[in-house]
């Protein structure tokens, strides 16, 4: 009655069409997360409408969620081509149990059975596909080796089986290594105290908070912003965006005293959740450096914003300022271990225009962060070659210009790098497009990737505050580039598609990195150039199904070396 059909995770199931591959088999190494789908309609019988339930049979830990649709009502932005169409659009994860108890309810004369403490009921219906969203292992938990099966059936609130589907798992004989890429994505915590109507660094918010950092760690982020000073990002000049700052200063007598206590908070919960490394919030404005950043203090008689749009970046007051934090910052650092573990920002995207500006910043507090990461993100690449900025984070449309040019350089991309087959992780960005990435940061080398929204629902300049779930374009033409959480309405985040998609692209790089732990390097640049050519960030796969046969040969190899090493 109900046509089901399992599918990878890189073909979108749209209500009107859908025309993926059937999944029957795939191999995931031990410690490997693996995501599927499950697309149900009614093809066939004279219902619309069948509401039903899902048993599953596996000995595998498997999570389940519902895909929401989002509605795209604005695609037409000129690098991406062809131009994708407008309407619903798979991504937002609604969670789900799996195999949940089940109600028996004696009503209208019949007995009827429901899905005792779910939210979310499924219904198939004859004029749409829909998927539910399956992730084996999500923890990422080192599992036995061996071949394991996944069977579902779908049943009828009577109980009649109405449709079924199964595939079969190789846990292979291996282990991936550790992520060794830093990856952020900019957390926003005045969206989270907007959207829930809560203040902010209260105890509801570090409680809302904690679920939307566990989500990150838990799709391989493992740094975040951390907001000593409200971030200077996306703030027109002369305005300010709600103050987020976790560091309480004094201000007696003219000298400075800093508490701590509140950014202690905040760190120690990132990590009880899997953040292990943290970058500094910016300590000039964004583009150009030529300003301090909203910094408020108590004076003895109320709190004051000492600094400011209205405060030059030289002024002697400022980089005082600077100085006495830093001093006082580093001695917390080294209580807590964490001098190798934060990245320090001077100016986000400074350019050509604006290099002695930045410079003459920098030059003022250099001496205090020696020994420490410090970055930024740069299109320029005279910021690298004058060894002015020693970890270039690269936009990626010129990352060429930074690789090879020896040090660490990281990576990044906006919304509207999507021209040409790059990488990005929009809403109308083909799948197997948003996961090339980790292929193309393992060929790269690049030690890390930043992206700036990771729960950004203001839209340009933090004006407005849009509803991802109604406006996912939120004003532009590159829909949920400043997001890839939902916020759910119980204060948690929903996860998407997207960030399991990308998830998998670094998932891909590790696979990567334990294939050349046996062959070599060699071996894995001959399976890269097989499928993406010369490999660089213009190169993403051509199909999902490109993607899916350089997966499998990677695993291929990693069976084959793996035997032979042992």
């Amino acid at each position: 009655m109900i046509t089901v059909r399992l599918t990878d995770s890189l073909t979108p199931v749209f209500p009107g069409r859908f025309d993926g591959p059937t999944l029957s088999s795939f191999s995931l190494c031990r410690n490997e997360p693996f995501s599927f789908q499950m697309a149900y309609r009614i093809t066939e019988g004279p219902e619309k409408s069948v509401p039903f339930f899902v048993r599953v049979e596996t000995e595998l830990p498997l999570s389940c969620y519902y895909v929401g649709c989002v509605p795209v009502i604005h695609t037409d932005f000129p690098p991406l081509e062809p131009t994708p169409p407008v309407g619903p659009y798979p991504d937002v994860l609604m969670p789900k149990a799996v195999n949940p108890p089940l109600t028996r309810v004696e009503t209208w004369g019949e007995v009827r059975y429901y899905e005792s403490g779910e939210k979310t009921a499924l219904f198939a219906y004859n004029d749409s596909w829909q998927a539910l969203w399956f992730t084996v292992n999500e923890n990422g938990a080192e599992l036995p080796a061996g071949t394991y099966g996944v069977r579902m059936e779908l049943f009828s609130r009577k109980r009649a089986k109405v449709g079924e589907a199964s595939l079969s798992l190789e846990v292979l004989d291996a282990v991936l290594p550790p992520q060794t890429l830093l990856y952020t994505n900019w957390f926003h915590c005045d969206c989270l105290a907007d959207w829930y109507h809560t203040e902010i660094f209260s105890d509801r918010f570090f409680e809302i908070m904690r679920d939307f950092v566990r989500k990150a760690a838990r799709n391989g982020m493992n740094m975040i912003l951390l907001p000593a000073f409200t971030p200077p990002l996306d703030t027109p000049a002369g305005m300010e965006r709600m103050t987020a700052q976790l560091v309480r200063v004094t201000v007696e007598d003219g000298a400075y005293r800093f508490d701590f206590s509140l950014l202690e908070r905040f760190i120690d919960l990132c990590r009880e959740e899997g953040i292990g490394y943290f970058e500094h919030s910016h300590f000039f404005t964004q583009w150009g450096a030529a300003h301090a950043p909203k910094i408020l203090a108590d004076t003895g008689s109320g709190e004051v914003r000492l600094f400011g749009w209205d405060t030059d970046a030289l002024s002697d007051g400022y980089v005082g300022f600077l100085r006495s934090y830093l001093t006082a910052l580093r001695g917390f650092l080294r209580e807590k271990g964490l001098e190798k573990n934060v990245l320090f920002h001077v100016s986000d995207e400074p350019n050509a225009s604006n290099f002695r500006a930045y410079e003459a910043a920098f030059a003022k507090i250099a001496d205090l962060l020696e020994g420490y990461m410090v970055g930024d993100a740069l299109s320029d690449v005279r910021f690298f070659e004058s060894g002015l900025v020693k970890l270039p984070i690269a936009s990626a449309p010129h990352a060429a210009d930074f690789v090879g040019r020896g040090g660490d350089i990281w990576v990044y991309y906006t919304g509207a790098d999507v021209g040409n087959g790059m990488s990005n992780r929009i809403l109308t960005i083909s799948r197997e497009r948003n996961r090339s990435l980790g292929v193309q940061l393992y060929k790269s080398g690049a030690k890390g990737f930043l992206h700036w929204g990771y729960n950004y629902y203001y839209g340009e300049l933090s004006f407005g505050l849009a509803d991802p779930f109604l406006t996912p374009t939120g004003g532009y033409p590159n829909p949920a580039t400043s997001y890839c959480v939902y916020p759910a309405p119980d204060g948690t985040a929903y996860q998407s598609v997207r960030q399991k998609i990308f998830a998998e692209g670094l998932v891909d790089m590790r696979a990567l990195q334990l294939l050349e732990s046996l062959s070599g390097r060699p071996v894995c640049e001959a399976v890269i150039e097989k499928y993406f050519g010369a490999c660089d960030f213009y190169s993403s796969a051509a199909s999902p199904g490109v993607l899916t046969a350089f997966r499998t040969e990677v695993n291929d190899a990693i069976r084959r070396y793996a035997a032979g090493k042992k």
